[in-house]
């Protein structure tokens, strides 16, 4: 599959790992920010036709990942008797792109077969480590420090380069594309934006890839978070999601998005079910405004095999 890539450098800690409904989002307001109202509308429009008409949308993202990686498939599992290729195998978060190709195709046996020969090379450099900072809590009444009110705040902080995919369109061309997210990255990304949080530069990109997958796949593997289906089929991880609203709507009455169970990267479903979810709180941050949630990521097809062959 023909996709764009944008590489990332971070340059700050995050609150979150980069996702891409919340991309999508920060796209949306920079859009609004540099464009102006109507031209959001009318993206935000075209995305919701997009979707009732199966067709393709003005920008479809993924995650990011650490470079040349993809997330591991969740796929059938294989039974392994030898306890050290168990453990290797259970350790396994992401796939070297030349790797995953194999295991689209020949699903948890190949990857087994690969750790086994000793032919899984090492993935990306990219290292994750969790560090907390001790900030004082804001008086929402004065906009002062509160007296006496503490709180540890938990951030991820990553080195090497982190990866985002997309497809674009004529109405949000590769280059366009580039423009908005070094935007979201000069600004930052996520929760804690405005005291540095989240912040990264765009180092090279658009550059123009071929995303691998299984040629004739029976499934698909998300690469961002999805929605499941009405009668879902495959294999899947969820988590619920009620994040905060951004911008100048973290400040509503009302912050934080409506509730929803999603589902996360690597997931692999029959049929997807692409979704502009309606996530507005029960008091609308504004008048006659509604808040969306792009639940339309990119996803590669993968061939699942039913046990070790």
């Amino acid at each position: 599959m023909k996709a764009f890539a944008y590489d990332l450098k971070p340059l700050s800690g995050f609150r979150a790992w980069p996702r891409a409904s919340t991309l999508w989002g920060h796209l949306a307001w920079a859009i609004r920010e540099l464009k102006g109202e109507h031209t959001l509308s009318d993206w935000i429009d075209a995305h919701r036709s997009a979707i009732n008409t199966r067709s393709n949308p003005p920008v479809k993202l993924s995650s990011a990942f650490p470079k040349n990686t993809l997330p591991r498939p969740m796929l059938p599992p294989v039974l392994v008797a030898d306890t050290v290729v168990r453990k290797q195998l259970k350790a396994i978060r992401w796939l070297p792109i030349e790797i995953f190709e194999h295991v689209a195709v020949g699903g948890e046996a190949k990857l087994v077969e690969l750790i086994e020969a000793g032919n899984l090379p090492p993935v990306s450099s990219v290292a994750e480590q969790t560090a907390s900072r001790t900030r004082v809590a804001m008086d929402r009444r004065t906009g002062a420090a509160a007296k006496g009110l503490l709180f540890e705040e938990v951030l991820y902080w990553y080195s090497g380069t982190l990866t985002i995919y997309a497809q674009t369109s004529d109405v949000t061309p590769p280059e366009q594309l580039a423009e908005l997210i070094d935007y979201v990255g000069s600004n930052g990304y996520a929760g804690g934006s405005s005291v540095g949080n989240g912040h990264f530069k765009l180092v090279e990109g658009p550059r123009e890839v071929r995303l691998p997958g299984a040629t004739s796949g029976t499934h698909y593997m998300l690469l961002g978070p999805g929605l499941l289906p009405e009668n879902p089929s495959g294999w899947w991880r969820t988590e619920t999601y009620w994040g905060r609203m951004g911008n100048v709507f973290a400040l509503a009455s009302t912050p934080f998005k409506k509730p929803y169970l999603r589902l996360i990267e690597g997931s692999v479903l029959q049929d997807l079910n692409p979704t502009l979810l309606d996530v507005t709180p029960p008091t609308e941050p504004e008048s006659d405004v509604r808040i969306w949630e792009n639940l339309n990521p990119l996803a590669l097809p993968v061939e699942v095999h039913s046990g070790r062959e």
